[in-house]
């Protein structure tokens, strides 16, 4: 049974009774209550009335008079509340929107910057020549890209641009110097800079390098090579041939013949070994 019937009733309920049945802020209803009618705008004021009107089954139109009544004889108070509270929640969306617009840019520019990273060519980087592990590119290669060279035609070698340098920890390197194209000549040409690993089989001498630049078989001997990437240019006097493999490749040079290797058949020549 419903025993509240007046306004009076309500107050004497108490502000935490009212809360926990209509979900009013407690400081709203506070000054409902209390009739403190400058802390609260006419929206406000007449919405929680209706509220408590359904709630309570009850009709409050007089205190929506005495709203009515002091919003008249006190007009600039009301009016100042008001106007103090749109301007505070004008200025919070601005800044809303401006921490958005500022977030978005922050993003975009972020996005741009991993994409491009992406979309550049991969940077090489030296191999761990003594725990090196190489990924076979194709386990049936052994088709012969064809380098046969007619020995009794005068050739110019670059034997004279190789020069090897080992260094105070006895480790073999290959000197810049300029690599000059010749006819007839048959060479390796990086699309991007690369590792690459050089030994000569009758000798067993090995050489290393990063570059950029051709190289070209003194075709007076005998090599193994290893590139730390296969996006490749290879030319020989039959014709050239453009490689686009991102792993490991392997080539010999033999007796006049230039041959793709895969993992195992480099080994066996390097006598079991990866490099």
């Amino acid at each position: 049974m419903n025993t509240i019937h007046t306004f009076e009733d309500l107050q004497n309920l108490g502000v935490s009774v009212i809360h926990e049945q209509t979900h009013i802020a407690r400081s709203k209803l506070e000054s409902v209550l209390t009739k403190s009618f400058g802390e609260l705008t006419r929206v406000q004021f007449m919405g929680f009335v209706s509220i408590l009107e359904r709630e309570y089954g009850m009709e409050l139109s007089s205190l929506r008079d005495e709203y009515d009544q002091f919003v008249q004889s006190h007009p600039d108070t009301l009016i100042a509340k008001e106007s103090v509270i749109l301007q505070a929640q004008s200025r919070t969306r601005q800044k809303w929107i401006l921490g958005g617009i500022i977030a978005i840019a922050v993003l975009v520019i972020l996005g741009s910057m991993i994409q491009g990273n992406l979309t550049m060519a991969p940077s090489e980087e030296v191999m761990n020549l003594s725990s090196a592990t190489v990924e076979v590119v194709d386990q049936n290669s052994d088709v012969i890209i064809p380098a046969e060279i007619n020995t009794t035609v005068p050739i110019a070698t670059v034997e004279a641009n190789i020069s090897l340098i080992k260094d105070e920890k006895n480790v073999t390197t290959v000197a810049d110097t300029s690599i000059i194209s010749l006819e007839n000549a048959v060479s390796i040409k990086p699309i991007s800079k690369v590792w690459v690993g050089m030994m000569d089989l009758s000798t067993g001498e090995k050489s290393q390098k990063i570059t950029k630049d051709p190289i070209v078989i003194d075709t007076t001997k005998n090599w193994l090579f290893i590139f730390g990437h296969g996006r490749l240019e290879v030319a020989t006097p039959s014709g050239n041939k453009t490689l686009k493999e991102k792993d490991t490749v392997w080539f010999s040079y033999e007796n006049g013949k230039l041959q793709q290797l895969n993992d195992e058949q480099f080994r066996v020549k390097n006598k079991g070994s990866a490099w």
